[in-house]
């Protein structure tokens, strides 16, 4: 690894780390973008899964128990059945028009946040709506590496408190990415050379997540539901203009 690659693995994984421990990684869309500018597509998606374990892991130990596990329980099955789908039918799903789904979607929920109409927030945060969102974020997760929109429209209509739904948020992609591994490493694009260069940067992403507690900590609740409805539309008009 080069020196300018380890300046933006490490940036990337700052930018990640403050991300998901203020917002439940609302810029999570960012890395891989980034990383492509000097990575291989295979090496920055190796990468990184050992890195968001990290991340997910030390954001787990400032919210513990503070997730909300009867949502959890509704989400988490139907991402798993979703992670294992979309790896059996590799290649056979489109991963273009689901990045445009799921993008169109997420605009379309902030703006609905931004325009006032809360209309359909009670369907919105229904179970058969859980089960759907956790299933297409699964999916999402392992094809596009972006299941957090899907994730995020669900628990944003469930109003769930500021920590609880960072806690809510860390432990599903805590065990999602778990679920993930073994694939990684059978289809070896997580390799022993990734995971050494991968391991320096752990103690960073302890840093990164104490400095985004730090953060959150510091932000007024009526602030947070503002700026992750703000990185939900960012995040939707990246999937719908991917090149941009």
């Amino acid at each position: 690894m080069t020196l300018e690659m380890a300046l933006l693995l490490a940036f990337v994984v700052l930018l990640s780390g403050i991300s998901k421990a203020a917002f439940a990684g609302g810029l999570g869309l960012l890395a891989m973008p980034l990383l492509l500018l000097l990575f291989d597509a295979n090496t920055a998606l190796g990468l990184m899964l050992p890195l968001l374990i990290g991340l997910d892991l030390f954001t787990l130990g400032k919210y513990w128990r503070c997730w909300n596990l009867a949502v959890l329980g509704q989400l988490l099955p139907a991402a798993v059945l979703g992670v294992l789908v979309s790896a059996l039918l590799l290649g056979l799903l489109s991963a273009t028009q689901l990045q445009w789904v799921i993008g169109g979607g997420s605009v379309l929920f902030a703006l609905r946040y931004f325009s006032g109409f809360h209309g359909q927030a009670a369907i919105l945060a229904s179970r058969p709506v859980a089960v759907l969102m956790g299933f297409v974020s699964g999916v999402s997760s392992t094809l596009l590496h972006a299941g957090g929109p899907p994730l995020a429209i669900h628990l944003l209509a469930r109003k769930l408190p500021a920590t609880e739904y960072i806690a809510t948020s860390a432990l599903f992609f805590a065990v999602l990415n778990l679920v993930k591994l073994p694939a990684f490493i059978v289809q070896q694009q997580l390799t022993m050379e990734l995971l050494w260069w991968a391991l320096p940067f752990m103690p960073l992403c302890y840093a990164a997540v104490q400095l985004g507690y730090w953060l959150k900590q510091r932000l007024q609740d009526r602030h947070f539901l503002p700026l992750v409805h703000l990185l939900l539309l960012l995040a939707g008009l990246k999937l719908l203009w991917p090149s941009g």
